[in-house]
């Protein structure tokens, strides 16, 4: 029998190759459903601190430029991850402006200037996502970052992904976390 973590692999492998071959107008298309969704939900319009993914835009995550932007624009506080590959940790830091960040040798885009944010002032998390099951969990990179931050915080938690990557049921773990929310381009998944 296939071990839990090798069933994860395999689901992972095959949906981040289908979400790679979004053509870019697909691609944007959808996300722009999916942040409508967002923006229009009561968890968003009642946050006053949000922290959001920054979106890797060549793997066609959910694009999230323009969210941080309205973010932003509706005077809102923007906190990004910064990875620390080293301890496998996330650092939080606020943001003014998408022109702040910059790849890092991974091509991860990160704030250049740190501005930590203490995890109890968040409000509202958006978190990227692989797929994701209708009992809202979530199938990320295989690296647990993003396991070990929702463990220390009671914020609410929104996963965006594509329907086409919503699955009845996903293999998880002890130590996977469940969301709160899971929007696609086409529905709001609650559990």
């Amino acid at each position: 029998m296939i071990s839990i973590r090798r069933q994860k692999q395999n689901l992972r492998d095959t949906v981040l190759k289908k979400r790679k071959e979004y053509t870019e107008k697909d691609w944007r298309s959808k996300s722009e459903k999916i942040l409508g969704k967002l923006l229009n939900s009561d968890s968003y319009k009642k946050s006053n601190t949000i922290h959001t993914y920054v979106s890797m835009n060549d793997s066609r995550e959910v694009w999230t430029d323009p969210l941080i932007k309205q973010i932003l624009k509706d005077g809102k506080q923007a906190v990004v991850p910064v990875v620390n590959f080293s301890d496998g940790t996330l650092l939080h830091s606020l943001i003014h402006s998408l022109d702040e960040l910059e790849s890092n040798h991974w091509g991860v885009r990160e704030p250049e200037t740190k501005r930590p944010i203490d995890i109890s002032e968040f409000d509202l998390i958006i978190i990227p996502m692989a797929a994701g099951d209708r009992q809202c969990n979530r199938l990320g990179y295989g690296k647990g970052f993003y396991d070990r931050f929702l463990k220390q915080t009671t914020a609410s938690k929104i996963g965006l992904t594509y329907l086409d990557f919503i699955f009845d049921e996903i293999p998880v773990e002890e130590f996977d976390v469940k969301l709160d929310t899971i929007i696609t381009e086409e529905e709001v998944i609650l559990p």
